[in-house]
């Protein structure tokens, strides 16, 4: 008997440690829900409808599409942060456009703003008049010790810098206005030179991006006009600036010292409220993992055509919602909590996500990992891009090792749009590991054409369920992830 008992014990001991062992399953792996297909076709379905406008930020198909998303938030258990008023976040976004009566005078010669001068996007507003001082090419800030209280003119020596040439220009900005000059003039030869990313705005558009925009929506309204202008000034880190600062075009530049100048800047500032809905599972840590997608869309073009954006992001939205209800049914086992953020304003230039990194539910240390999704359900039916691989190696690891039974192809081939796809971005800059699921672009991106029938259903239900078990290892354990590494993919030769 005694032998017995001890065999027991024995095999008892073995049963224990197989099962802390080998017994995940159990565990770190019970039995999860699962994905439902006909759940995300059906918020697709929504979020692509004539109800929902083209879920322009902003405008009414936003408002339904908010209250569609948080209606399940409420449904499905998801609490709103501690630090917001319910679940939406709301922020302003302020669209720029030039005023009529921007001025430029310089002894007798009167400037017309978009033939001979425009006005930088950072410039500072209001009137100013003054004595030119010629500072050369004004790099450093002894080019303006001479100048000060008077208005500055410098030489336009970044037209052959290709990516530094902004940089360049907001330098020069800024050492014009620590020098305590009233205005600063920069001055070209070439028409061609004040076209540039700083001189954007809706009335005054690069022609190469004229020529591609106009490619991309030929049916193109003022207000998408607005969009692809802010999105593009918004890539972009502007100097906090407040003296006028123009670019000029001037022949005999350098005997510019001693002319009577009078400036005149004024913008007309478009403001649009947008709302990011921000739901909590809470976990039993105070560490969290932000799952998230973008709502918004472009709206309608000049004919009043939809646009439905059923991959761009209906995808991405419909799984995070059906990703936030499995969730909710196994809460229970979750050691860190989990938000889920719909942003507002990605297309306008990732301004929901922006406006989030300024104010967080969750301090960054304590934000374990970002996963986002965007336009998740087209091109191969089998394929994803890990946008974030390169500088998330550990991240895009894990996604490797739970995708062996999911049977995706995870690929990493255009981590040189990761500066400049999707809401995942401010993220990566405050340090936070993140990571973008696409499936890149398509012949319907950003057109009336993206519509339901084309998705891939299967597809998003598969990425859906990949985010899902990983968002599952990370919450369920301690697992730990490194600082994002600073790696540069360049864009790829034509």
């Amino acid at each position: 008997m005694r032998k017995f008992k001890i065999y027991f014990f024995i095999i008892t001991l073995s049963l224990i440690y197989c099962n802390i062992l080998y017994g995940e399953e159990s565990a770190l792996s019970p039995q999860l829900p699962e994905i439902s297909k006909e759940n995300i076709l059906k918020h697709i379905i929504y979020l692509a409808s004539k109800e929902t406008e083209g879920r322009l930020m902003g405008s009414s198909g936003s408002q339904k599409t908010r209250e569609y998303i948080e209606g399940l938030f409420s449904e499905y258990g998801l609490v709103p942060p501690d630090k917001y008023s319910g679940y939406l976040q709301s922020f302003e976004i302020k669209v720029r456009h030039l005023s009529s009566d921007n001025h430029l005078s310089i002894g007798s010669k009167i400037f017309e703003q978009k033939w001979n001068f425009i006005p930088l996007y950072f410039s500072g507003e209001g009137e100013v008049s003054g004595v030119t001082c010629l500072s050369n090419y004004g790099l450093n800030i002894d080019a303006y010790k001479r100048c000060k209280d008077k208005i500055v003119v410098v030489l336009d020596d970044t037209i052959n810098e290709g990516g530094k040439r902004n940089e360049l220009l907001m330098k020069k900005a800024k050492l014009a206005q620590e020098s305590g000059v009233k205005g600063l003039i920069i001055v070209t030869k070439s028409v061609y030179a004040i076209y540039n990313e700083l001189t954007t705005f809706p009335e005054f558009i690069p022609p190469a991006y004229q020529k591609r925009w106009k490619s991309q929506h030929p049916s193109m309204t003022d207000t998408l006009l607005e969009i692809k202008t802010t999105s593009t000034v918004s890539r972009l880190k502007m100097p906090s600036i407040t003296i006028p600062v123009v670019m000029a075009i001037l022949e005999g530049e350098n005997s510019m010292e001693g002319f009577t100048v009078n400036i005149k800047i004024k913008f007309n500032d478009r403001t649009i409220i947008g709302k990011n809905i921000v739901g909590l599972i809470k976990g039993k840590s105070d560490e969290v993992i932000i799952i998230s997608a973008h709502y918004d869309h472009l709206g309608r073009d000049k004919e009043g055509n939809i646009f439905y954006g059923a991959d761009d992001n209906g995808t991405g939205v419909a799984a995070l919602l059906e990703i936030a209800s499995a969730f909710a049914k196994i809460k229970d086992k979750l050691k860190r909590s989990i938000l889920f953020i719909a942003f507002d304003g990605e297309e306008w230039g990732l301004k929901g996500a922006k406006a989030y990194v300024e104010n967080p539910a969750f301090p960054y240390k304590k934000t374990v990992a970002m996963l986002n999704m965007d336009t998740i359900g087209r091109n191969k039916p089998d394929e994803i891009y890990i946008l974030g691989s390169l500088k998330n190696p550990d991240l895009k690891g894990l996604n490797d090792r739970v995708n062996e039974k999911i049977g995706l192809k995870l690929l990493d081939t255009i981590e040189f749009a990761f500066d400049y796809g999707s809401d995942h971005y401010p993220f990566y800059e405050k340090g936070i590991p993140s990571i973008d699921y696409t499936s890149s672009y398509h012949e319907d991106f950003h057109k009336i054409t993206d519509t339901v029938e084309k998705v891939n259903i299967d597809k998003v239900s598969k990425v859906a369920e990949l985010v899902f078990k990983v968002t599952y290892e990370i919450a369920a354990t301690d697992i730990k992830f490194d600082k994002p590494k600073k790696v540069y993919v360049p864009f790829p030769k034509k």
